[in-house]
């Protein structure tokens, strides 16, 4: 009996040493996304046996009761590549967790094969992906040419990208981040022929992408997945052209791309035209980006010059209490700018830690100088040569950290972000102006007045900011379809605003300090916020509800006068986010969001700032922080199989406390009046709008785009303390048909805008502009050799009171390839055949309507010799 007990005590004895040799294996598979991937089969050899078992919704997967040792991993999928790795753990913890492995898609040529009318679009969560080999792809196409054709997404004439009616300016790689990560940067840098898949992507954040809460509204981020064994190239450009107006510009752009290892080079020097004139830039700089699953470290560095003349004229129409107010100006200025910058990103990605360091710097320095002649009539009237020399020099720096750990038990994670800012800056400016009264009802010649001044100004800001937030999953996130769980957030906000002005006035060739102009004064305003929600995520619908604590604290201090003036709010707002996606193709979402924000600096401090004499401002020490409520619904409808895109989107806003200006008309010693803007806050100001933007492929190579926004703006304000209001509707209309073959691509817009705005409070100033615009393009691959295009753009202008045209703008190109790989070619652009020299603009503000007039460059010619470099993959 003794030797049987002996017996069972030395089995378990023996069972519980091999149990503690024993280990847990856990990992999760994520595709190029950062998204976990479902039934992936993952193998574990272990000497001459082995386990299998496949990942779970979410890209999961673990093996129990492994015993330590050398392992041998193996992850497979059909339409990804093979993933292999050794593993020898010998280590004591009872559960080793891998990093994340990451499958890449796998492409694979086959010959004599042919596939007809591939499926163009696909929709998953948060993404929609466009098939590269549906749409017509020449062999010079870059990526603009491709995003052109796809439904949803548009290319502006600025080269701004939007997807589904909103923004889009991120971008990566194969899902890395992607030399400066800026989508416009390579938009003409890219072929269009290594891609094989756009992905559109609601992102929100590395850190969301980290710890899998997303709250919030996302950004639009475009992925780019490249076609196998492409991801490295050599790619860039060198071109140099000339102009029959005396234009001219050099540039030399290039990147190195080794998959992990990024870096390039540019320097840029051209002398060209803007919409008021003539400027001429120089660039050079330069960034290194390593970035695999782990690690991302970039460093970047920047110089910028940039010098430009131009003149416009500008006619504003004003409201005030004692009636109308027109004023007729011609403008002309010149800068000269220089700068500097460099930053510094690192990013560390691991099982369980994510973190993030970024560290940038800037030093801008200028010279400027303006004159505005201006002719003031109706309730004043008076004219004005106004003329501006400056020079000025600004240094910011940033500094943030973040970091955030997803704990053992699954959706139970915690966040935390420091960030800090500093910017400091000189102003010097030399001021003269010469007034001429005259008597409003007569018109006779009243005074002459000329005035010299030198003002001095220096600017200190900083912000400081810190914010932790911690996630407590209210149920098993590891087995449930539907997680709950409840977010707890705080956040510390301080900005400390310093401003010292000093004018000097020059009287008898002598510079005297005037004290009532002179000034040393600073405001600090501290926030604090405590968020509390309850989240639920589940397929279908994801919503976060809750309410946020916001205390605010304000003080100013008027050094010269020794007063200070705190100001104390307690604000709670409600937090309100929520995501319903029924189907993939359908998903609607609603986000409201309110801040609290200080005035800004020229707002609150109590001094006269006098630069320009008819636009006259005084700060307002006594003005309260304003509370800002917004709302925004999108709903979106993809069909992939047809190719359509539908989204439509409500917003609103309004602001309490809203931070306006009161208008007053002043007497002077003349018996005129004269203008001075002074700041209160009020309640009352809204803004409503809807936007929809419907895409519909058709007959193979036709798109349809139908696009509509409108909008309402209602400002308050007042006129010599008198209550009114500004309101202004907004309208645009914007229809185009697209064609797009292989050989030859076309598009043709219908748009109509129309703006009506109503000011006033005793009198009332009314103003309609419309425009009905007809524009097309169209491009022809002539040859493989010879490539031509043109595009027109005709403008009816209804409603300005200033003289303009309706013009005809006609523009054209062709460009030569000189060699057999087409890397160098000719090109010869011709702009504005019908030299119709003018452009117009036209901004609504407080209580007055700005109608501004462009005198662009006319008739022009411009040949341009370029290099272009673009080897993938090794060729």
């Amino acid at each position: 009996m003794n030797k049987l007990l002996l017996f069972f005590l030395l089995f378990f004895c023996l069972a519980a040493v091999a149990s503690a040799q024993n280990f847990e294996l856990r990992g999760r598979v994520l595709d190029t996304l950062q998204k976990g991937i479902s039934g992936i089969n993952v193998r574990i050899y272990v000497e001459n046996d082995s386990l299998s078992t496949g990942t779970d919704k979410d890209g999961f997967f673990s093996f129990r009761s492994m015993q330590r040792g050398n392992l041998r991993l193996i992850v497979s999928s059909l339409g990804y590549k093979t993933f292999e790795r050794h593993i020898a753990y010998t280590g004591d913890e009872p559960i080793y967790e891998l990093p994340p492995i990451m499958l890449h898609t796998k492409t694979k040529r086959l010959q004599e094969v042919t596939v007809k009318a591939p499926v163009s679009m696909r929709v998953a969560k948060d993404t929609v992906e466009y098939n590269a080999s549906a749409y017509q792809v020449g062999e010079q196409d870059r990526l603009e040419d491709l995003l052109r054709q796809l439904p949803g997404v548009s290319i502006d004439a600025s080269g701004n990208v939007t997807a589904m009616g909103e923004s889009m300016t991120k971008l990566r790689v194969n899902g890395k981040d992607f030399f400066t990560n800026n989508l416009k940067d390579f938009l003409k840098q890219l072929p269009a022929g290594i891609i094989a898949k756009l992905q559109v992507i609601d992102d929100y954040g590395d850190q969301a992408n980290f710890t899998g809460i997303k709250v919030g509204r996302p950004q639009k981020m475009l992925n780019l997945v490249i076609k196998d064994g492409q991801s490295k190239g050599v790619f860039g450009s060198n071109e140099v052209s000339a102009s029959t107006q005396g234009l001219w510009s050099a540039g030399l752009q290039g990147n190195v791309w080794l998959d992990v290892h990024q870096l390039s080079a540019y320097a840029n020097q051209n002398n060209n035209r803007t919409a008021e004139g003539r400027q001429s830039s120089t660039s050079a700089g330069a960034n290194y980006r390593y970035s695999d699953d782990r690690i991302n470290y970039y460093s970047n560095y920047g110089y910028n010059a940039l010098k430009r003349k131009g003149e416009s004229e500008t006619y504003i129409e004003s409201v005030t209490s004692q009636g109308a107010l027109f004023n007729r100006m011609k403008q002309s200025n010149s800068n000269d700018n220089q700068g500097h910058q460099i930053q510094l990103n690192l990013q560390s990605r691991g099982s369980k830690d994510f973190w993030s360091l970024q560290v940038s710097g800037q030093i801008n320095t200028g010279s400027s100088e303006y004159r505005n002649i201006s002719k003031q009539t109706g309730v004043i009237v008076q004219d004005l040569d106004n003329h501006i020399q400056g020079d000025s020099e600004n240094k910011t720096g940033n500094l943030s950290f973040s970091w955030s750990r997803n704990m053992n038990k699954q959706g139970r994670s915690l966040s935390v972000n420091l960030s800090g800012s500093a910017q400091g800056g000189t102003e010097e400016s030399y001021i003269q102006d010469q007034l001429r009264f005259y008597d409003q009802h007569t018109g006779s010649f009243l005074k002459d007045s000329v005035n010299i001044r030198l003002l001095h100004e220096k600017k200190e800001l900083t912000n400081l900011g810190f914010t932790a937030k911690y996630v407590e999953p209210l149920n098993d996130h590891a087995t449930e379809t539907t997680k709950r769980s409840i977010d707890l957030g705080y956040s510390l906000s301080l900005r400390d605003d310093q401003q010292h002005r000093e004018t000097h006035v020059k009287q008898e060739e002598l510079l005297m300090r005037i004290d009532s102009l002179t000034n040393d004064y600073s405001s600090l305003f501290n926030t604090q916020q405590l968020d509390v929600s309850y989240r639920v995520t589940s397929a279908t619908l994801q919503y976060s509800m809750g309410f946020s604590l916001l205390p605010a604290f304000m003080r100013t201090n008027d050094q010269k006068q020794d007063e200070k003036l705190d100001y104390h709010t307690l604000n709670v707002l409600p937090v309100v986010s929520l995501r319903y996606a029924p189907s993939l193709k359908n998903s609607i979402q609603l986000d409201y969001a309110g801040t609290v924000s200080p005035p800004a600096s020229d707002q609150l401090m109590p001094l006269r700032d006098i630069r320009n004499l008819q636009q006259i401002t005084v700060g307002n020490p006594d003005l309260k922080p304003s509370k800002n409520h917004r709302v925004n619904v999108n709903l979106s409808r993809v069909e992939p199989t047809k190719g359509q895109t539908y989204s439509l989107a409500f917003y609103g806003s309004f602001v309490q406390d809203q931070v306006t200006s009161n208008i007053l008309l002043l007497p002077d010693t003349l018996g005129t009046l004269r203008q001075e803007t002074h700041y209160v806050n009020v309640d009352g100001s809204y803004n409503l709008g809807v936007n929809y933007d419907m895409t519909l492929p058709f007959a193979k190579f036709y798109q349809f785009r139908w696009a509509t926004q409108w909008s309402t703006n209602h400002t308050v304000n007042y006129l010599d303390g008198i209550k009114g209001a500004n309101k202004t509707h907004y309208f645009s209309q914007n229809l185009s048909v697209s064609f797009n073959k292989e050989k030859f691509q076309s598009t043709l817009n219908f748009n109509y805008y129309a703006t009506k705005s109503t000011a006033g409070v005793n009198s009332v100033l009314q103003n309609r502009i419309t425009t009905w615009e007809m524009s097309g393009n169209a491009r022809w691959t002539i040859s493989p050799w010879l490539i031509a295009g043109v595009d027109g753009n005709y403008r009816i202008n209804k409603g300005y009171s200033i003289p303009i045209k309706n013009p005809i703008l006609v523009n054209g190109f062709m460009e030569l390839y000189l060699t057999k790989r087409k890397e160098l070619s000719v090109q010869l652009q011709a702009y504005d055949l019908l030299d119709q020299q003018q452009a117009v603009a036209l901004m609504v503000s407080s209580n007055a309507v700005t109608q501004r007039s462009f005198n662009r460059i006319g008739r022009y010619a411009l040949l341009t010799v370029k290099y272009n470099l673009s080897r993938f993959g090794g060729k």
